[in-house]
């Protein structure tokens, strides 16, 4: 949990390093005087157990610890390398703008936690409201609705509706009116549909006709719903500008560029090694990776991917097959990133491996970035799998589960025992996982003579229990309890049940459809346009290498007395001494590597959310054809570009 390593590292920063800010006393007084209040609103929100000079001992502790490592690995690079004028103020800038963003962002993580959190549990607003209508249709108690919510979920609005029920214990409210209102209060800053739909709620109570409290509380959800709707919908309209703003800007200009590094030697630029590598595989990765978390910091949380445990049937060998995975993974891009070497040993047959500028098809170097690609990929994949696929059958057992709920509402309303509803609505779902589980509830009632609730929850043979599910579990429970009241009217509210999930399930697919234009656009970006690009702007810095050496190697043949000769020689050598094709390879490679990585995670963040399972799987399916792509666009634009060389 962020919270818990966030606490625990503002104390161990304390105990360590405390001596930093002198007095600690004192600072402790200045830093209580001097913090705002939504600082401390923001800890208090978070839930972080955190003094705020401890979180300001971190950011600066933090800071120095970044500054010392940096300046030991500039101190290693001046003493083993030569480094250029260049290459010296990208390490000065490296070197005091990472400490300073760190000091910046540790300073401001509970602000941006809770900020995080605020936009994030708007997600969990219909779901929450969802239990709490559904739960006052059975019983018109306010109380009770609001704890069934709180104790059948685990988002984090549902932990904020459990301290609701604490302060009420501990007198802090009245009663449920004051303590609702309240509540309603605090989460109208950030959703003022929630709030109106609250006061619905509450008003409901005060209906002296059923009918026309149920209309009440119909309207409430619609109102939820409706307005989770045009959230993700503002969100997808301003996701516009800002997806511009990084395909351009992080990704084509930094791609285009590469075709002109070689030649910048001509102004009198020298780019070396190190500066390479700063700028593509540290600096602007870190810069894209940023710009792409502040867009996804904003991004409202529609629905939240169920969680699947290591204890789930399926994963009962996950440990094992994580261990496995990683030793096959490492031997196998060891011996792929060693292909290049072990080629040129064996004489270069065919001449594949490039030994100069515009020779062979690939440098010996290049295995060396689909051995990388191996190893994330093959660990992703076969990891990750697994939860892919349990988590493909949960949201397909969701979708399945309305229609059967609204054929077992049926047949309970007709005065039929509960088995053998759910033997009828079984067989109605025959074929479906959700059909299944239903004849195992019946089969429950009928040969164990369980009561309803232990063959549906039971931990040993319940029908339910390797379905994990929050919004099937929380249904199911609604269910047992208003069955045991008549028959018609368990009937009626099961159908409305059924009702409410399809409605939830309808704003789903809306959602996803407002988001598809980007999530798209940025995995097509990742898989084919950003690595096909990279390719023959590779492909184009050789050509353009060979060019100038080519040309320092002419004018190095005219007399000494034409002057030009001397200035041609070192602007055809100064990509050639500076940076080896090997080198100059790499350092795009593993920057295509990172760019996919962070791409895929970007469109995977619009579009589901942190489902890291998904991610995961996604990333292990997506980086091979990216590099793929990679591959055959250098390949084929060296072959081609070799003709004009």
């Amino acid at each position: 949990m962020p919270g818990k390593w966030y606490s625990t590292a503002c104390k161990h920063s304390v105990n360590y390093f405390g001596w930093l800010v002198g007095d600690l006393e004192r600072f402790k007084k200045k830093s209580e005087a001097s913090v705002s209040q939504e600082f401390m609103d923001s800890l208090n929100f978070c839930g972080f157990d955190v003094e705020p000079y401890e979180s300001q001992i971190l950011a600066i502790s933090g800071a120095v610890i970044s500054f010392i490592m940096l300046i030991v690995m500039d101190l290693v690079f001046f003493r083993f390398m030569v480094v250029s004028s260049t290459t010296i103020i990208f390490m000065v800038m490296t070197t005091l703008l990472i400490p300073s963003a760190l000091l910046l962002y540790l300073s401001e993580y509970p602000k941006i936690h809770a900020r995080f959190l605020k936009i994030h549990s708007l997600g969990d607003i219909p779901e929450i409201l969802s239990y709490v209508v559904m739960s006052m249709k059975l019983v018109s108690n306010m109380e009770r609705a609001i704890s069934f919510a709180a104790a059948n979920s685990n988002r984090p609005l549902a932990r904020d509706l459990r301290k609701l029920i604490w302060d009420m214990h501990v007198r802090v409210y009245t009663d449920i009116d004051d303590a609702l209102i309240a509540f309603a209060n605090q989460w109208g800053k950030n959703s003022e549909y929630f709030k109106r739909a609250l006061y619905l709620v509450k008003s409901s109570t005060n209906e002296p006709d059923e009918a026309q409290r149920v209309m009440t509380l119909n309207k409430s959800l619609d109102i939820v719903l409706e307005g989770t709707r045009h959230t993700m919908e503002g969100f997808a309209a301003r996701l516009k500008t800002p997806t511009y703003v990084l395909y351009s800007i992080f990704i084509l200009i930094p791609l285009a560029l590469v075709a002109l590094l070689p030649a910048v030697s001509i102004v009198g630029v020298r780019i070396d090694a190190v500066t390479l590598i700063l700028l593509y595989d540290l600096i602007l990765p870190l810069a894209t990776f940023a710009y792409a978390e502040y867009i996804l910091l904003q991004r409202p949380a529609a629905f939240s991917p169920p969680n699947i445990p290591d204890e789930h049937p399926r994963l009962v060998n996950i440990r094992s097959t994580r261990r496995s995975t990683m030793i096959l993974s490492i031997a196998v891009a060891v011996l792929i990133s060693a292909s290049g070497y072990i080629w040129l040993q064996l004489g270069n047959p065919g001449g594949i491996v490039s030994t100069g500028a515009m020779t062979g098809y690939v440098p010996v170097s290049f295995p060396l970035i689909w051995g990388v690609t191996a190893l994330i990929s093959i660990y992703a994949f076969r990891v990750y799998a697994p939860y892919k696929s349990i988590r493909d059958e949960i949201k397909e057992i969701e979708r399945q589960f309305a229609d059967a709920l609204f054929v077992l509402g049926r047949r309970i309303s007709e005065g039929r025992s509960p088995e053998w509803a759910f033997m009828q609505t079984a067989q109605t779902m025959k074929g479906t996982g959700i059909g299944k589980a239903f004849q195992n509830v019946a089969q429950n009632i009928s040969f164990l003579r369980t009561t309803l609730a232990g063959a549906i929850f039971d931990q040993e043979y319940g029908a339910f229990k390797n379905i994990y599910s929050e919004r099937v579990h929380t249904t199911m429970r609604l269910f047992t309890e208003s069955v045991y009241k008549s028959h018609e009217a368990a009937g009626v509210a099961i159908v409305k049940l059924a009702d409410h999930l399809k409605e939830l399930q309808e704003v789903e697919d809306n959602i996803k459809s407002s988001l598809y234009d980007v999530t798209s656009t940025m995995k097509t970006t990742a898989t084919i346009f950003a690595p096909l690009i990279a390719g023959v702007t590779l492909a184009l810095s050789e050509v353009i290498q060979k060019i100038l050496q080519d040309i320092s190697h002419e004018m190095s043949r005219l007399p000494d007395d034409i002057s030009i000769s001397s200035i041609m020689s070192d602007v055809g050598g100064g990509m050639e001494q500076s940076i080896s094709p090997d080198v100059f390879i790499l350092a795009v490679g593993f920057y295509i590597i990172i760019l996919v990585v962070i791409m895929v995670r970007f469109a995977g963040g619009i579009e589901y959310g942190g489902d890291k399972a998904q991610f995961m799987y996604e990333l292990g399916k997506g980086l091979p054809l990216s590099i793929l792509v990679f591959t055959i666009s250098m390949v084929v634009s060296r072959t081609l570009f070799a003709s004009i060389v």
